[in-house]
C-alpha cells in the first residue's frame, strides 16, 4: 500500500511539473510575434555588454528593436571591454554597443582592428576631463591642471598623508586610466600627483563621502554618469583646463579642437559611444548595420539612467523595464526606425502575427504573476541596508576614521622597513632565517622565490603586499586570539559568536566592500581592514579548537596544585594549544595574501593591482607575472608559518 501510494504520489508530481511547463510555454507562444517575411527570420543574435552596469541600456533598447524585426536574442552577456572586442572580433558574439571612440581604439586594434570589426552607428556623446570641487578652486584660484606641479597645491588633495594629490581614477585597464598614466609624464605631475586605480564607482563612492564632509576632491570625471546628477558643474565642480593637448599615441592626428568643450581644452578626446560589430556578421545582415546607423539617444536620457542606477534601480530586470519605458516614451521615433528597416526589406506593412492569439492578455498576465509572484512582490532589503550604511558614514565616521590611525601606521612603518631593506640583505636575512626554521630546502627556495620576483619586475609590489599582510595578520592575532579564547570558555558565548564567523566566512568578500569604502574611505588601510574582515574567522575558530582539545587531565593537576583559572589558561591551556593556534595564524596568512587582489579594487597597491591591471587590459602577460609572484609568496608564507608550528 505505501508503495502504491508513493508511485502514485510520484505520478502526481510528474503530471503537475508537465502541466506547469506546458501553461509555461503556452504563455511564451502567446505572447510571441513571428513572421517569417521580417529580416531577422528567425537568426540567433548574440550581443554582449560591458561589466560597468550603465552600458546595459543601451544594448537593451537595441536588443528590443531587433526583436521586432524579428531576430531571435541570446542573453545579454557582461565582460570586461577587452574580453568583449576580442569576442566580438573572434564572432564568438555579434556586436556590442561599448565602443568608446577614440578612447577605445586601442582594445579596437589588439582585438583585429578593421579586419575583423567595424565601428557602426553614434549612440551618443561622451565627454571626459578632469574635476575639482568648485569650493577648493575658488579659494586657491586653481584652473588649470598644471598647477598641481606646485606641491602646495598638491597637498590641498592629499588624502593619504604622502604629500601627493590623490586623483580618482578609473577602473584598470580602462581607456582613461591609461590616458591619466600618459598626462602624468606629459604634464610633470608623475613627482606630485597620485592615481588611485580600481573600481570607479567604489572610488567615487569615497570621494563623494569626502565632499559631503567639506573636503576637497581631485577626480577624473566623465558625462553621461550620474555623478553628474549630484556635482554639478559649475556649482560644484568645475572642469580643469590642461596647459596643452597631449594624448598617448594610437589617437592619429588630435588638436586642440578635439580635446576642447565650450572652450576649454579638457586634455581628454571627447569622443562618442558607438556599436562594435563583427565584419562579417554586418556584412550578412546588412539590415542591422542600418539599424545600429539610426539609433540615437540622448544624453541626458543616458544621465537619467545612471542616476536611477544609481538609486539601486540596477538589476538586469530593471534596465530592460527602463529601456522599455524609454522606447514607450520615444515611440514615434522608434517605430519610425523599424518600419524604415521594413521598408528595406519590401515590408512595410507587416501584420504583427503570422499565429492567431486569442489568449486573453490580462487573465494571460494573472497566469504569469501566479506562477512567479517574486517578480511583483519582493522585501526592500537592499533599501533598509543602505539607510542603515548612510546613518553609520552621516553619524559614525569620524569614529571609524580613527581606527585607520593605529592601522595606517603599523602598515607604514613595516612598508617602510621592507622598500628601505636593500633586496640583496633582505635576501640574506630571509634566507637565514628560514634556514634556521624550516630547514635548507626552504632557506633555499624562499632566496630563489623572492629572486625571481624580483627579476620579474614585481619586487616593490611584493613587498607592499607583504606589508598588507603582515599589518592584517598582527591585527587579527591581536582580535582574533582573545575572542577565540572567550568562545572556548563560555558556550553560550560561543553559540552567539559562530553563527557570525559564518557569515563573515560566507559573505562574498565584494559585498562587504562597499561598507568599507564608505566608512573607512579608500586605499591601502581600508584594504587591511577588509582583509581583517576576510581573514579573521579562521584564527578564532583555530584558537577555540585548540583550547578545548587541552585534555581535561591537565586542566584538573593544574586545579589540583592550587591554580586559578586565569593560571590554568595562560599556563596550561594556551601554551599545549599553541600547534593549533599557529595553524589557524597559517590560514589567516594566506586568506590576507588571497584577499589582495579584490582589495585592488579599492586603490590598494601591490601585487593585486598588477593582476587586476593585466585582467582590464586583457594582458596575458602582465596577469601572469602579478599571479606568479603571489604564487611564489604564498608558498613562502606557507612553509615559513608551518615551520614556525612545528617548532613550537
Amino acid at each position: 500500500m505505501f508503495k502504491y501510494s508513493r508511485v502514485k504520489l510520484l505520478k502526481t508530481l510528474i503530471l503537475t511539473i508537465l502541466l506547469l511547463i506546458g501553461l509555461i510555454n503556452f504563455s511564451s507562444l502567446a505572447q510571441t510575434t513571428t513572421n517569417s517575411d521580417l529580416p531577422g527570420k528567425g537568426v540567433m543574435i548574440r550581443s554582449a555588454t560591458s561589466d560597468w552596469i550603465d552600458d546595459r541600456f543601451q544594448a537593451e533598447i537595441i536588443n528590443i528593436g531587433l526583436e521586432k524585426l524579428g531576430y531571435k536574442i541570446a542573453p545579454l552577456i557582461a565582460a570586461t571591454y577587452p574580453a568583449v572586442y576580442t569576442a566580438v572580433a573572434n564572432g564568438d558574439l555579434d556586436f556590442a554597443p561599448i565602443f568608446g571612440d577614440p578612447g577605445h581604439n586601442e582594445f579596437y586594434k589588439n582585438a583585429g582592428g578593421d579586419k575583423k570589426l567595424e565601428k557602426v552607428g553614434l549612440l551618443f556623446p561622451l565627454i571626459q576631463g578632469y574635476q575639482i570641487d568648485k569650493k577648493t578652486a575658488d579659494q586657491y584660484k586653481i584652473t588649470n591642471l598644471q598647477q598641481f606641479q606646485d606641491p602646495r597645491i598638491a597637498k590641498i588633495f592629499d588624502t593619504d598623508g604622502d604629500g601627493k594629490a590623490d586623483l580618482v581614477g578609473c577602473d584598470p585597464g580602462w581607456s582613461c586610466e591609461l590616458e591619466m598614466d600618459y598626462h602624468l609624464d606629459a604634464y610633470k605631475l608623475r613627482d606630485t600627483v597620485e592615481i588611485n586605480k580600481g573600481n570607479y564607482t567604489a572610488l567615487i563612492a569615497d570621494a563623494l563621502t569626502r565632499y559631503q564632509q567639506g573636503k576637497p576632491v581631485f577626480l577624473y570625471a566623465y558625462s553621461p554618469f550620474w555623478l553628474g546628477d549630484i556635482l554639478k558643474v559649475n556649482q560644484d565642480v568645475i572642469w580643469l583646463e590642461v596647459p596643452f593637448t597631449a594624448v598617448r599615441p594610437g589617437y592619429g592626428k588630435v588638436t586642440e579642437k578635439d580635446t576642447s568643450v565650450n572652450g576649454k581644452n579638457l586634455g581628454m578626446v571627447q569622443g562618442k559611444y558607438r556599436v562594435i560589430a563583427n565584419q562579417k556578421f554586418l556584412e550578412n545582415n546588412p539590415s542591422i548595420r542600418r539599424f545600429f546607423e539610426l539609433v540615437k539617444i540622448p544624453s541626458e536620457d543616458m544621465a537619467r539612467e545612471s542616476s536611477r542606477i544609481k538609486q539601486g534601480e540596477d538589476k538586469p530586470q530593471d534596465i530592460r523595464r527602463h529601456a522599455e519605458e524609454w522606447i514607450k516614451e520615444n515611440q514615434t521615433q522608434f517605430e519610425g526606425w523599424i518600419n524604415q528597416i521594413k521598408q528595406i526589406n519590401n515590408n512595410p506593412e507587416a501584420p504583427s502575427s503570422s499565429i492567431p492569439n486569442p489568449t486573453n492578455p490580462e487573465a494571460l498576465n494573472k497566469l504569469n504573476i501566479l506562477l512567479n509572484p517574486f517578480q511583483l512582490y519582493t522585501i526592500p532589503l537592499a533599501h533598509w541596508i543602505t539607510t542603515a550604511i548612510n546613518f553609520l558614514v552621516d553619524h559614525f565616521r569620524p569614529f571609524f576614521q580613527a581606527i585607520r590611525i593605529p592601522i595606517s601606521w603599523v602598515l607604514e612603518e613595516i612598508r617602510r622597513l621592507l622598500l628601505t631593506i636593500p633586496p640583496l640583505i633582505f635576501l640574506l636575512l630571509l634566507g637565514l632565517t628560514t634556514w634556521k626554521l624550516a630547514g635548507r630546502r626552504v632557506g633555499i627556495f624562499s632566496v630563489l622565490a623572492l629572486t625571481l620576483i624580483g627579476f620579474i619586475g614585481q619586487w616593490e609590489a611584493a613587498m607592499i603586499s607583504l606589508a598588507l599582510v603582515i599589518t592584517a595578520v598582527i591585527f587579527c592575532i591581536l582580535v582574533g586570539i582573545p575572542l577565540g579564547v572567550a568562545c572556548a570558555r563560555s558556550n553560550r558565548f560561543e553559540q552567539g559568536f559562530l553563527p557570525l564567523l559564518d557569515v563573515m566566512q560566507t559573505l562574498p568578500t565584494f559585498v562587504y566592500l562597499v561598507p568599507v569604502i564608505m566608512l573607512f574611505g579608500i586605499g591601502e588601510v581600508p584594504g587591511v581592514i577588509a582583509t581583517i574582515i576576510y581573514a579573521l574567522p579562521p584564527l578564532i575558530r583555530f584558537t577555540n579548537l585548540g583550547i578545548r582539545q587541552v585534555s581535561t587531565e591537565f586542566v584538573e593537576v593544574g586545579y589540583a596544585f592550587g591554580s586559578t583559572p586565569r593560571q590554568i589558561l595562560w599556563d596550561v591551556q594556551i601554551p599545549l594549544a599553541i600547534p593549533t593556534i599557529l595553524a589557524g595564524v597559517n590560514q589567516t596568512v594566506l586568506f590576507s595574501l588571497g584577499m589582495s587582489v579584490i582589495a585592488s579594487m579599492i586603490a590598494v597597491p601591490g601585487l593585486g593591482l598588477t593582476v587586476l591591471q593585466g585582467m582590464g587590459r586583457l594582458d596575458v602577460g602582465m596577469a601572469a607575472v602579478g599571479g606568479l609572484a603571489i604564487v611564489l609568496l604564498a608558498i613562502l608564507l606557507d612553509r615559513i608559518t608551518q615551520a614556525i608550528g612545528k617548532v613550537n
